[in-house]
């Protein structure tokens, strides 16, 4: 990259900062930007054919992927003109991507049961129970401290994306499992004379050790799946879908409604409850009645 592309990004940065952006966040278009530079061989002067031609280049991308990196691109170009960096922003007219709606990969109670019993370490089963039991990323896992748990209110503190401070009910194996954590500290705390917590990396390594230990070869799923499998088996005991929403801190509700497709069960007794009928064979004119 040029010295001006270079300070162009680094002005961006400073601009996401003060946004209170997180810092995954922040990193992740850097690393984007800096990928797309790399492969144009520019960057401020950039214009919309070449921004088309990268989000649309061969390759094995998922459209996801594609998707990301244009909002990556499209809030750089935006910020470049807010800023006066550049007279006009080329990303306003990329396209749109289109992307299939997901299906959610929750693990089943017997994945999850084998998770806990096939050799995990205490913290790691710790992390599992978060996981499952209320539903947290492993973003919010990772920082979990004792100063999070109130036990008189039962409630459990967490920090969502969008670095959002908000309480959450205590699921009642969570505030059994606090009892045996630290109260005034971190219940993960990093190692290696560090301070502070252990990394969401390291939560993510640890509960595929647990995956591997159990034998769940199934690829798709992750850690990430444990919450996939509190979204679902609350939307399969009826809870509300708005309730449900707010339990996983998704700001729309369309995020949320992914976890409807996955209720075969339910679609299996729903169907079940229309009632056999008696069907003839024929026209009915004298024929026999065959019951259903």
């Amino acid at each position: 990259m040029h010295d001006h592309d270079i300070q162009a990004l680094e002005y961006f940065g400073v601009y996401q900062r003060s946004q209170y952006l997180a810092d995954t966040t922040i990193s992740n278009r850097r690393s984007i930007i800096t990928a797309f530079a790399r492969h144009a061989g520019m960057l401020v002067d950039a214009d919309v054919f070449t921004l088309r031609a990268y989000i649309g280049r061969p390759g094995p991308a998922k459209a996801g992927t594609r998707r990301t990196e244009r909002g990556a691109l499209t809030a750089f170009y935006t910020f470049l003109v807010e800023d006066g960096l550049r007279a006009d922003n080329p990303a306003a007219k990329l396209p749109p991507v289109s992307v299939p709606k997901g299906k959610p990969r929750p693990f089943t109670a017997e994945q999850i049961d084998a998770l806990l019993t096939t050799g995990a370490y205490t913290r790691t089963r710790a992390m599992i129970l978060l996981g499952y039991y209320q539903g947290f990323r492993v973003s919010s896992i990772a920082p979990v401290h004792g100063h999070d748990i109130d036990l008189t209110s039962n409630r459990i503190r967490s920090v969502v994306k969008g670095r959002k401070e908000l309480w959450f009910p205590l699921h009642p194996v969570i505030a059994e499992l606090a009892a045996t954590m630290p109260t005034d500290g971190y219940w993960f705390p990093a190692r290696g004379g560090r301070d502070g917590h252990i990394l969401p990396g390291s939560v993510t390594n640890l509960i595929t050790r647990a995956k591997k230990r159990a034998e769940i070869a199934e690829r798709k799923l992750t850690p990430h799946s444990l919450r996939h499998a509190f979204a679902t088996d609350l939307l399969e005991e009826g809870v509300d879908i708005r309730v449900v929403q707010e339990l996983l801190a998704h700001e729309h509700l369309s995020t949320t409604q992914i976890y409807t497709q996955v209720s075969e069960q339910r679609k299996d007794a729903g169907i079940r409850t229309l009632s056999p009928r008696e069907i003839t064979t024929t026209s009915g004119r004298g024929s026999v009645k065959v019951a259903a």
